[in-house]
């Protein structure tokens, strides 16, 4: 019998506990954030695990670690297509990895994938009874209470070193009086490499990104560099979780935005209009599309209206230099086009009466926002529709 819940409620270890001491069979899968990880599980071990997020893929991992080249990978996944092979198999059959190191590889990835579970404060879980993977690699079995036991060494290990640490958003740069003029300077391999990415440029969260290391041996490398004074903080910039975080705040606005205009607009032609007004509301989304691509991503229905869930999921995947800009443009030709067609079909009253509608049911929404959406350029696109 499946069971779900929140790990907010029930934490990510308990669970754990509670499958490998019931000898549970099936898949654990939780969901933070719209990243979705699968554990799977059998007589109460770990046999095998996956990721959604890109930088959980094996083939990321062995790239950022400098375990196989993107030539390697790009020979590996000409050859995938012709075989049906998985990544693990088609690299120890083109020569890249013996057979007998495959394992530890796959083992390490798996253990990445779970340890990073145990950093989560939210997210959504769900135990589904019987249902294994379908992989040719799956181990033979990890051992789940020693999981449980180093997960929770490492979250308390991580949480003593993150507090010695500046803040991440803190840039690092190297002390020349103490490596300059040293015949030998003792650092561990992983000092030794992380110190080599400290440029004077990059923030302690860009060091820990870039880094070949986890996250938890990023961190105490950095410790272990700033305790003996070869590191120092040389400046501060804006975090890029802090920038990820207000780009999705201000995409939300702007739908919200947006989408109440929209369905202000659309409520007044179906009314008034009937098919016809549907009609009006199609054809200016198929105009606005065929400018700004950004908005294929949009799901239309029958009777006009719009459905922006997976627009503003895969919006994510855009650049971030360009993303906010082509939302923003897409979004306001799109009500731009609606708003011109209701005047030319029932006249500028019936736009005016949309638009003050319009203004009271997003009130609300830019209450509080307007610094921030004049920070990314946008809110004079809003405002400019508001005023017409």
């Amino acid at each position: 019998m499946g069971f779900q819940g929140n790990l907010e409620s029930v934490g990510f270890a308990d669970i754990l506990q509670l499958l490998a001491m019931g000898k549970k069979t099936g898949t654990l899968a939780i969901v933070s954030d719209k990243i979705e990880k699968d554990i799977y599980f059998k007589d109460g071990s770990i046999i095998w695990a996956n990721s959604n997020r890109d930088s959980d893929l094996l083939e990321n991992q062995l790239l950022k670690q400098g375990k196989i080249t993107r030539a390697d990978l790009a020979k590996g996944k000409e050859v995938m297509e012709l075989t049906n092979k998985d990544l693990p198999s088609t690299l120890v059959f083109i020569g890249v990895f013996k057979k007998e190191d495959i394992s530890e590889i796959i083992l390490s990835h798996l253990e990445s994938i779970i340890f990073d579970i145990f950093g989560w404060k939210d997210g959504d879980f769900l135990f589904r009874d019987n249902e294994l993977p379908d992989t040719q690699h799956v181990i033979n079995a990890l051992n789940t209470m020693s999981i449980l036991m180093e997960g929770t060494r490492r979250i308390d290990e991580w949480s003593r070193v993150k507090g010695a640490l500046p803040p991440e958003n803190t840039i690092l740069q190297i002390v020349p009086s103490k490596i300059e003029g040293k015949e030998e300077i003792r650092l561990t391999p992983s000092e030794a490499q992380v110190l080599s990415l400290i440029d004077g440029e990059r923030s302690l969260e860009e060091i820990i990104e870039k880094s070949p290391f986890g996250e938890l041996e990023t961190a105490r490398a950095l410790y272990g560099l700033k305790m003996a004074g070869i590191v120092r903080k040389a400046g501060v910039k804006e975090s890029k979780k802090a920038v990820i975080a207000e780009q999705k705040e201000i995409v939300s606005v702007m739908v919200g935005v947006y989408a109440a205009i929209y369905d202000t607009a659309g409520e007044v032609l179906r009314k008034k209009l009937g098919r016809a007004g549907v009609k009006a509301l199609q054809k200016e989304f198929d105009t606005a599309v065929e400018e700004y691509n950004v908005l294929e991503h949009i799901g239309i229905a029958a009777d006009g209206k719009l459905d922006f869930v997976n627009f503003i999921t895969l919006v994510e995947k855009l650049p971030e230099s360009s993303r906010i800009h082509l939302v923003s443009a897409g979004l306001s030709s799109l009500i731009s086009g609606i708003l011109n067609s209701v005047q030319s079909k029932l006249g500028n009253r019936q736009k005016k009466n949309i638009i003050t509608l319009a203004v009271s049911r997003t009130e609300e929404l830019l209450m509080g926002r307007i610094e921030l959406l004049k920070k990314y350029g946008v809110y004079s696109d809003i405002t400019r529709i508001l005023r017409e």
